[in-house]
């Protein structure tokens, strides 16, 4: 019987990938939260970085599950080659269509994200949902052109689905425990653009 690493190890799967730009936004987001566990918490996939580096000089989209981080991402960070933030929650054929499934508009939103062309950065900052359905769509189809970001708060559940995500393949940003939310989320993504707008 393989034995699982205990937690505390596993944590310790990030430490490898740290580099100097991770470093700079996690000081920027502790700086603009004021939250060092939060800070310490958060786990970077070795090419998440380069993921959305590319994504902004190929005119990619960033894809949120909420009106609240799409409103707040600062756009002029976006770069002038047509890199989008977009958000499709409150589209009314994913409302209709989630009805008739009888699932979360969250579920449809991400159906539609993955829709969009080119490379893609999934922001989950409020729905768990989106986390599973990307999970699930991970099971059954390639998903190279996708990241990541991975934030929402909670308990068990919540915490149970940001440890599946790690454990998947999927290319990924992740506030691991219970930490996490709106507000981090966006400071995460806008830490992310403003050091990699700072290369360009």
């Amino acid at each position: 019987m393989i034995k699982r690493p205990t937690d505390g190890n596993r944590h310790r799967i990030g430490i490898p990938y740290m580099n100097q730009e991770m470093t700079a936004i996690l000081a920027n987001v502790e700086a603009d939260l004021g939250d060092h566990a939060l800070a310490q918490s958060v786990y970077f996939s070795p090419t998440a970085l380069t993921h959305i580096k590319r994504l902004i000089d190929q005119g990619g989209s960033i894809i949120t599950d909420t009106t609240l981080v799409a409103n707040d991402i600062d756009k002029s960070l976006l770069g002038a080659k047509g890199a989008q933030v977009r958000c499709f929650i409150d589209d009314p054929q994913v409302d209709s269509l989630a009805e008739q499934r009888r699932v979360t508009r969250a579920e449809i939103a991400v159906d539609y994200g993955l829709t969009t062309p080119g490379l893609k950065l999934m922001v989950v900052g409020s729905a768990p949902a989106a986390i599973n359905r990307l999970i699930a769509r991970r099971q059954h189809e390639p998903m190279s052109d996708v990241c990541v970001l991975a934030a929402p708060s909670g308990f068990a559940s919540v915490v149970q689905l940001k440890e599946r995500l790690l454990d998947s393949d999927l290319t990924s940003i992740i506030v691991r425990g219970k930490k996490g939310g709106i507000p981090a989320t966006i400071s995460i993504v806008n830490a992310i653009l403003r050091e990699i707008s700072k290369g360009n």
